[in-house]
Formats: structure tokens, C-alpha cells, sequence
């Protein structure tokens, strides 16, 4: 039987798989999306699909984690890295962040938070 605090870590575990799915499924689709562009070049489509398997590994593993409490804190803290990576990236680097971008990065928070309470690292878990 899963806890509260699983039931939480398999739900964004799901949504992130869940995302890398459709970035792998439909790259062009979520390139423009994500980056707001018309036209996404051919030369860019195995890095937005190699994202998404990424993605999808990161949230399967997080599901794992869910059922498994043994692997939490190495699964739960690579994706802590993995989360603050990308906000940072998103708020800090090159490319000027759009809308989705940025709810991505704030979910991304949101999760990063929820695995480090989870794991006692806020002193609350």
C-alpha cells in the first residue's frame, strides 16, 4: 500500500513521463511549443527526441521510486539535480524563456521541492 507522500512522488513521476512521451512522440509539435518558433529544423529533431527519452527515463524512475523506498534517495536526488538544472537553465540561460517554458520550470520546482521534503532534506520529512 502506497503512503500519501508515494502516492505524490508516483503522480509526478507519471506527469514527467507523461511529458517525455510527447516530446519524443511529437518533436516538432513540442519544439514549437516549448520555443515558440515556426519552423523547427530537421538538425534539431534528435536532440528534442533524445530530451524526451531523457525526460521519460527521469519520470519512470521516479515512479519506481514511489513503489520502492529503498531507491528514493538516489532516483529522488538525481532528479532534484535534473529539476534545478533545468530551472536555472530556463531562467538563467541564453534563451529568452516563454510561457510554457517557464511552467515547465516551475513545476519542475514544485517536484524538486516535493522530493526534498520527502527525503528529509528541508528537516520536514
Amino acid at each position: 500500500m502506497l503512503t500519501t507522500v508515494a502516492w505524490c512522488i508516483l503522480a509526478s513521476g507519471a506527469i514527467t513521463a507523461l511529458g517525455g512521451v510527447a516530446t519524443f512522440a511529437a518533436p516538432r509539435r513540442v519544439a514549437r511549443a516549448v520555443f515558440d518558433v515556426e519552423r523547427v529544423p530537421d538538425s534539431m529533431l534528435f536532440f528534442v527526441r533524445h530530451w524526451g527519452i531523457l525526460i521519460f527515463a527521469v519520470g519512470g524512475l521516479v515512479v519506481y521510486a514511489a513503489y520502492v523506498p529503498a531507491t528514493r534517495l538516489p532516483i529522488l536526488s538525481a532528479a532534484i539535480v535534473e529539476k534545478v538544472c533545468v530551472g536555472v537553465l530556463v531562467w538563467s540561460g541564453p534563451v529568452r524563456p516563454t510561457k510554457l517554458m517557464n511552467l515547465a520550470a516551475i513545476g519542475d520546482a514544485l517536484f524538486s521541492i516535493l522530493y526534498a521534503v520527502s527525503l528529509g532534506f528541508a528537516g520536514l520529512g
